[in-house]
């Protein structure tokens, strides 16, 4: 097929059935993030926070600081959920992409970044 370009970005114009896939595909993804990460950080969240306590046959061996930045990575991968859900659901509602959700995801990737560099901080001094 003939691919048209946009007559304000000079990009490929997408069709509407692309956009309804990718948006179904980030409504899917945002909530796989939400729903799997969300009951990881439910379940070890006591036991992150409460270095040595035993919870069955687990124990956090790290320390309090560091169960509190390894949940902070769990947080910004469940916001990267809810920025996907947002993004899918304007997709199928309007048929476009919307600026500020790709603004959002990439202060998020910063964010991300910022976590990550804490977390490998947190984590240098331990065996």
């Amino acid at each position: 097929g003939q691919v048209q370009t946009c007559p304000k970005c000079g990009g490929p114009m997408r069709h509407l059935t692309e956009s309804k896939a990718r948006a179904w595909l980030l409504v899917f993804c945002g909530l796989f993030l939400i729903l799997v990460m969300g009951g990881i950080t439910l379940v070890t969240a006591p036991i992150m926070l409460q270095p040595g306590a035993e919870y069955g046959d687990s124990s956090w061996e790290g320390t309090r600081e560091q169960g509190q930045i390894a949940l902070a990575l769990f947080g910004v991968v469940i916001l990267f959920g809810f920025a996907s859900l947002g993004n899918g659901l304007y997709m199928l509602k309007t048929g476009k992409q919307h600026r500020g959700f790709i603004v959002a995801t990439l202060v998020l990737v910063a964010l991300l970044a910022v976590v990550i560099f804490g977390f490998s901080q947190a984590f240098s001094g331990t065996d």
